[in-house]
């Protein structure tokens, strides 16, 4: 084994792409969810003031497009087939044997399930719908980390 000495790694750009398949349960359209109204609700009254909860970390310079609501563990589209003994785990006020419809109740509901983000934040290059978690999480931190 030969020893290298230490040496700092210069400032570099790295295109990267990520490719998967999603494999989403079948699932009314989110308008006719009967949870959907404590959704809209907490929207309308907390709309003021808000800001970009990435933005609020690393600076708003990135930040474009109006705010939007995000969910922070569980998209709609996907509540339905969650397994609550696994949410249990995190979220313990979620009974381990909950129905689907008590998870997304508890989805609509849960002030802490929700983040405003911008739309670059939400669906943009540095969005949670597009960037990797750990990329996403790193740009809370690191300013310009995403373009």
């Amino acid at each position: 084994m030969t020893d290298h000495p230490h040496r700092t790694v210069a400032a570099h750009t790295a295109t990267v792409t990520h490719r998967y398949t999603m494999h989403y349960p079948s699932h009314e359209p989110r308008e006719h969810d009967p949870h959907y109204a404590a959704f809209a609700a907490f929207r309308r009254h907390h709309a003021k003031g808000a800001r970009c909860y990435v933005g609020e970390r690393a600076g708003h310079a990135q930040c474009t497009g109006g705010l939007e609501l995000h969910h922070a563990t569980l998209e709609f589209a996907v509540a339905n087939a969650a397994d609550a003994s696994a949410l249990h785990k995190d979220y313990p006020e979620i009974a381990a044997d909950a129905t689907a419809d008590d998870v997304a109740r508890w989805l609509e509901s849960s002030p802490g399930e929700f983040r405003w983000l911008c739309s670059y934040h939400h669906r943009g290059a540095g969005g949670a719908h597009v960037a990797s978690h750990a990329d996403w999480q790193a740009q809370l931190y690191v300013p310009g980390l995403i373009t």
